[in-house]
């Protein structure tokens, strides 16, 4: 499945990525001919600033509370008798 996939991912997002990007430019250039491009300063500075920390502090949330449980002596994958004995974590 993924052999087949992975092209089309490959291809399909440079592809979107140029299009929203020309859609954009488009965009911006017909409202600078208009005059109603708004400069750095209208910007939403502060929303986007604000969205971002708040991005930041869930994924952070998320990763540090999800995942493997820290208990227990890992024990690392060794060879015994020509046989490769997998890592596992003891209790």
């Amino acid at each position: 499945m993924m052999r087949y996939l992975l092209p089309v991912i490959l291809i399909a997002v440079p592809l979107i990525s140029y299009i929203i990007w020309y859609r954009l430019a488009r965009e911006k250039a017909r409202r600078l001919e208009e005059g109603t491009l708004p400069g750095w300063r209208e910007a939403p500075w502060g929303l986007i600033v604000l969205g971002t920390l708040g991005l930041v502090i869930i994924c952070l949330a998320v990763f540090g509370f999800v995942g493997p449980d820290p208990s227990g002596d890992y024990v690392p994958a060794r060879l015994e008798d020509g046989e490769v004995i997998p890592g596992y974590v003891t209790d």
